[in-house]
């Protein structure tokens, strides 16, 4: 495995063959805290310059895809809103980045994706879903537009 995703501790990178797989993994439901978003806004460029895979595929760890956003981490955001407009470029990088891989990208939807977690999962070229899978936006019911 390259060392370009050793640094990694939300997401935990396998390949067989030339099928890299990216899989979300922080707790029982991967919600995205702000070590995973930071992951999130340089993965999907490491997986572009992986020389060794051809493929990626993106999933979560556990009975969750992703639940979306730690609400312990937007909590601690709510009372420093600056910090919360300091993270508005990276979360552009997650999305652009993920448009932007030229090697196809499959999502096993292993289970329930919420907020961020929809976004991702409905950004990849294909998604395969299990049948405990869903999808969710709660966006505008948070308060987050």
């Amino acid at each position: 495995m390259s060392d370009r995703f050793a640094s990694y501790s939300r997401i935990k990178a396998s390949r067989e063959g030339r099928i890299l797989t990216l899989t979300l993994s922080n707790g029982p439901v991967n919600a995205v805290d702000g070590a995973m978003h930071h992951e999130l806004a340089r993965v999907f460029f490491d997986a572009q310059d992986d020389a060794e895979s051809d493929l990626v595929i993106l999933t979560g760890a556990g009975r969750a895809f992703c639940a979306g956003g730690d609400t312990d981490w937007f909590k601690e955001h709510i009372k420093d809103p600056a910090s919360f407009r300091n993270i508005g470029p990276e979360a552009k990088r997650i999305v652009t980045s993920l448009l932007d891989l030229e090697k196809p990208i499959l999502c096993r939807l292993n289970g329930p994706a919420a907020g961020l977690g929809a976004t991702l999962a409905l950004l990849c070229d294909v998604v395969i879903a299990a049948d405990t899978a869903r999808i969710g936006d709660p966006h505008v019911k948070v308060g987050l537009v």
